[in-house]
């Protein structure tokens, strides 16, 4: 699916209210964590771009902005 499409479908999605909560949306991106295969080499990659969307959704619910923090994280961090 093209980045185009995704976005009209989602957005699509959002105005008929069948988007997630973002408490539910944390919850789909755990679990989709939890099935990551830890064997595969896209594991660690995989997995921080999840929790970066997670990251998204919680700034997202608490009001705050994006902004990138003096401490920055390595993906070792994240591990």
């Amino acid at each position: 699916m093209k980045k185009t499409d995704v976005l009209v479908t989602v957005m699509g999605m959002a105005r008929a209210g069948l988007g997630f909560t973002p408490t539910d949306a944390l919850a789909c991106i755990s679990e989709l964590i939890e099935q990551e295969d830890a064997e595969s080499p896209f594991h660690d990659a995989n997995v921080e771009r999840l929790l970066r969307l997670g990251a998204c959704v919680w700034s997202l619910r608490h009001g705050m902005l994006a902004q990138p923090s003096s401490e920055a994280f390595s993906r070792e961090a994240l591990k």
